[in-house]
């Protein structure tokens, strides 16, 4: 039934939680900072807050990377540059890839059944293309739509208008996005138009307005 296949990249191919962990570890370290799993947990609430006003669209990506470290070094009174922990940040990040189960396997059938496959991600667009050469999937792909270079973030309409726009041959009827966030991927699907997969490896997935729900995302196989 599906011919394009928009595919969000953090926590759906690419296991972004792994990735966050290692690169948030190394820069509190690199600080003389000792580590603990609370500080991660206090740096992703921030982070989430900043992510959810930038789909909102009420701050700019620029000032959700430049802010989120210099939130919490205010939070833990930690004298240091929170631009400049971004930077190491971007770098132990754009090092670090980590496949979600099955990813590469289920691209690669899905490209032997001809379909097309294009990135959709509100990531940082060198730190993306980077992660996905570091795992070897990045030639799978048959175009990038990050939202650096769109100059949209998803859900945002102009965001998927961009990519039905710069798809060769769109079909409305034959496009799917695939995402792991409810509040940009399937959101974003619903006000382009266009049906969804909800990934969740959650055993109780959160109800949604996604055309389908997949624990696997092997289960693309088959929808």
């Amino acid at each position: 039934m599906y011919r394009i296949f928009l595919l969000d990249i953090d926590n759906t191919l690419l296991d972004f939680d792994a990735a966050e962990k290692r690169g948030f570890k190394k820069v509190i370290e690199s600080y003389e900072i000792e580590y603990n799993n609370e500080m991660l947990e206090q740096y992703k609430r921030i982070n989430r807050n900043l992510w959810n006003l930038l789909e909102q669209g009420k701050i700019e990506k620029e000032e959700l990377l430049n802010t989120r470290y210099s939130e919490f070094f205010r939070l833990y009174h930690i004298e240091a540059s929170g631009i400049e922990a971004e930077s190491r940040f971007r770098k132990h990040l754009g090092e670090s890839s980590d496949l979600v189960l099955n990813a590469k396997e289920t691209l690669l059938e899905l490209k032997k059944q001809e379909k097309k496959l294009y990135s959709a991600s509100n990531g940082v667009y060198d730190t993306q293309i980077q992660r996905l050469k570091n795992v070897g999937i990045y030639d799978l792909f048959d175009g990038m739509f990050i939202s650096e270079k769109v100059g949209y973030e998803k859900p945002a309409l102009p965001f998927f208008e961009y990519c039905f726009n710069n798809i060769q041959g769109f079909e409305k009827e034959k496009t799917i996005m695939v995402g792991d966030s409810i509040s940009s991927d399937i959101q974003g699907a619903v006000n382009a138009g266009i049906d969804s997969c909800l990934f969740s490896r959650s055993e109780n997935p959160v109800l949604s307005s996604a055309t389908y729900t997949i624990r696997d995302i092997s289960e693309l196989l088959h929808i």
